[in-house]
């Protein structure tokens, strides 16, 4: 058969994962959790290889085709498109700039990061770092010229891009090292040197009085409805802002979010419990629930709510002591924790790995009793508001 977007998205999930194939490796995967993954399955050198093309609807099918005939075409020239490029030689990479090394990386990255992860990398150096160091030889960078664009960009008032540089430069050149490309990598020690850039514990927790103002002021606020909605829902659910952001309506079914790994931050599938306080935020879209505005097309983007927050909004941060929208995915832990919930269940509602043994054992993921906390922490919200009165 060849996929249609309705036959796609007519696909319902089954107590068991399946695929359905159009034909020549071009397939579609569906999980229990209801992902679906479209996905090229082919064979070179003697091996079968599976290569992911995106999930589906944050990857249409146009999308995923064009990305299928692409790998097809690699594999007919007997390029593995699941392979890493070439690595150069140490003596190769005297000749070798930042920008082909950016590329190589990228294309590194390509095969285990998520795809929002490796365009938010490709986004940052493409805004900072090449248009400093773009044509400059990498064995010719050295850590004075990392500190002095690290400082340069937190001078301009941006000490998160700064931050966001350093992390993606940093990652990059490791690759570069690991492969012996080069023998230090230019990015370490940085954060010392820089303070402002450091990444730096926050510990901000917003009170009663805080959270009532926040969420009376936003119920009047003029400006865009869908990051309004997008910051409450954080605050009421305690999900990440990145995971809010990018919701889609595929991914709820009755009072269940779904949060598929693939969009996880930690690579590991969340189910979200919605009350009756979280339903009433939700908006009547279609597709992404917090749609990109004005000709956007698409999600909203984390950084949009963030911006909002200390530069739409009047006054800034709503005239509060400054807060970003994860401080209330922060407070929504510690308000659950002052109404008696354990930190295991906290841990599983903002779907925080386990450590150590009880890693490996205790596979359960506490449904129930994320459900029973979430409806708790609401109903505060609820008398807070006087809404049960």
């Amino acid at each position: 058969m060849k996929f249609t977007e309705k036959f796609i998205a007519s696909l319902k999930a089954a107590e068991k994962e399946f695929c359905k194939r159009e034909g020549h490796g071009f397939t579609i995967r569906v999980l229990p959790s209801g992902v679906k993954t479209f996905q090229y399955i082919y064979t070179i050198g003697g091996k079968r290889r599976r290569l992911n093309l995106g999930n589906y609807p944050h990857t249409s099918l146009a999308e995923a085709r064009e990305k299928y005939l692409a790998a097809a075409q690699s594999v007919a020239n007997g390029i593995d498109p699941l392979a890493s490029t070439k690595v150069p030689t140490q003596a190769e990479s005297q000749m070798i700039s930042v920008s082909e090394l950016k590329a190589l990386y990228l294309g590194h990255v390509k095969t285990h990061l998520a795809e929002q992860s490796v365009k938010n990398h490709d986004y940052r150096m493409e805004k900072h770092l090449i248009p400093a160091w773009g044509d400059k030889p990498i064995t010719a960078i050295r850590r004075r010229d990392a500190i002095a664009l690290i400082e340069s960009i937190a001078a301009l008032g941006t000490p998160g891009s700064a931050r966001n540089i350093l992390l993606s430069g940093r990652a990059m050149f490791s690759y570069a090292v690991q492969r012996e490309m080069v023998e230090y990598n230019p990015f370490a020690g940085v954060g010392v040197a820089v303070p402002q850039a450091s990444s730096k514990e926050r510990d901000r927790v917003l009170s009663d009085s805080e959270i009532k103002h926040i969420w009376e002021t936003l119920s009047c606020w003029g400006n865009s409805e869908y990051i309004r909605r997008a910051i409450l829902l954080i605050l009421v659910t305690g999900q990440r802002p990145g995971e809010v952001a990018r919701l889609h309506w595929s991914e709820i079914e009755g009072r269940v979010w779904t949060i598929p790994a693939e969009r996880s931050k930690n690579g590991r599938e969340n189910r979200v419990y919605l009350t009756d306080l979280a339903m009433s935020i939700l908006p009547e879209t279609e597709g992404y629930v917090f749609p990109a505005s004005r000709g956007s097309h698409g999600p909203l983007y984390v950084n949009t709510l963030s911006h909002h927050v200390s530069h739409h909004i009047k006054p800034a941060y709503l005239g509060l002591p400054r807060w970003t929208p994860h401080d209330l995915r922060r407070t929504a832990a510690t308000g659950l924790a002052s109404l008696g919930c354990s930190d295991e269940i906290i841990d599983e509602v903002q779907n925080h790995k386990k450590r150590g043994i009880i890693r490996t054992y205790n596979r359960y993921r506490y449904d129930k009793e994320k459900q029973e906390w979430l409806s708790r922490w609401s109903a505060h919200l609820e008398e807070l508001l006087n809404w049960g009165g």
